[in-house]
């Protein structure tokens, strides 16, 4: 018995030599993996991967933030029939003046012709007469329709008292800002679109300029979003959607108007100011097809400062 005893003993004894064996084994490969510093390797995806992570996900909830608004925003818009009428009438006034332009054009080409006066016919340019004239008259009653349609943004849900639930929401004054802007740019991205009609007919029939046509277009759109974002501020400031569309409509046509008032002035400096602050100054070689960086900088500079005093007035009804 006892000579067999070691024998007996011997298969455990190799397993703890084993077992010995691959914990020095361990041990050793996370003496290279840590280096002769000693320090554990950095982990893929530490804190900066967290981080940004976070960030991305912050910012995926700012944009559903904003996109819930707007889509809100334009449900309640075309729940009431005051956008319909509008983009009729609209569309009604569009189409007459257009058409108005476009018969006047050719009545005034036939008499041309049969005076044999064809030196003017170089100088009787289709576009100029009849697209970018159309697209200046078109601005001048868009300074009615878009303080018109952006007057409820913010002036009827503080006459419900809705407000206050979108106040206490988990979103900020940026994103209640974005949205219902985002939500009148939308409509009125469909009223450019339709106003597109119009010059589009001229395809099939003639030869406007293509490019030219869509610069006034874009700079039609530039010009409705500067003053839906100005009045998007006034809806701000008052619980009445008269007001705001009154005050809207009288903001929009004061700057229609600066540019002539500023002839009156004495200063010439007085003047520049003037002519610049005027909307009218900035677009009308715009939708005459010549699109400028000046003028583009004048566009978003009012659509960013108008938002900013927007989102100042949402601000201060939080703590009210």
């Amino acid at each position: 018995m006892s000579a067999r005893a070691p024998d007996r003993l011997r298969p455990a004894s190799r397993g703890r030599a084993a077992r010995r064996a691959s914990r020095a084994g361990i041990a050793r490969a996370g003496l290279h993996a840590r280096g002769r510093s000693g320090r554990e390797p950095r982990r893929q995806g530490g804190r900066g991967s967290l981080g940004r992570r976070r960030r991305r996900d912050r910012g995926g909830a700012a944009v559903s933030h904003v996109l819930a608004i707007a889509g809100r925003e334009l449900r309640s818009i075309f729940a009431t029939p005051v956008a319909y009428v509008l983009i009729a009438v609209y569309m009604l006034f569009a189409g007459f003046v257009f058409f108005a332009s476009l018969g006047m054009f050719l009545v005034q080409l036939e008499q041309i012709q049969a005076l044999g006066m064809t030196n003017l016919l170089e100088q009787w340019n289709l576009q100029a007469i009849v697209v970018a004239q159309s697209f200046s008259t078109f601005a001048i009653f868009l300074a009615f329709v878009v303080p018109l349609l952006a007057m409820r943004a913010f002036a009827e849900e503080r006459a419900t008292g809705s407000i206050e639930l979108l106040l206490t929401s988990p979103v900020t004054s940026t994103q209640i800002v974005l949205g219902k802007f985002l939500a009148i740019a939308a409509l009125l991205a469909l009223v450019t679109a339709l106003t597109a009609l119009y010059p589009l007919l001229l395809f099939a029939y003639g030869d406007p300029e293509l490019w030219q046509t869509l610069a006034g277009l874009q700079t039609l759109l530039l010009y409705s979003l500067s003053l839906a974002a100005l009045c998007c501020f006034i809806s701000a400031l008052t619980r009445s959607q008269i007001v705001a569309g009154l005050v809207g409509v009288a903001a929009a046509l004061v700057l229609l108007l600066i540019p002539f008032a500023a002839e009156s002035s004495q200063s010439e400096t007085m003047k520049a100011v003037l002519r610049w602050l005027g909307t009218s100054t900035h677009y009308e070689a715009g939708l005459a097809g010549d699109v400028r960086s000046e003028d583009l900088a004048y566009f978003g500079l009012t659509i960013l400062a108008s938002l900013a005093l927007a989102r100042a007035a949402v601000d201060s009804l939080r703590w009210r």
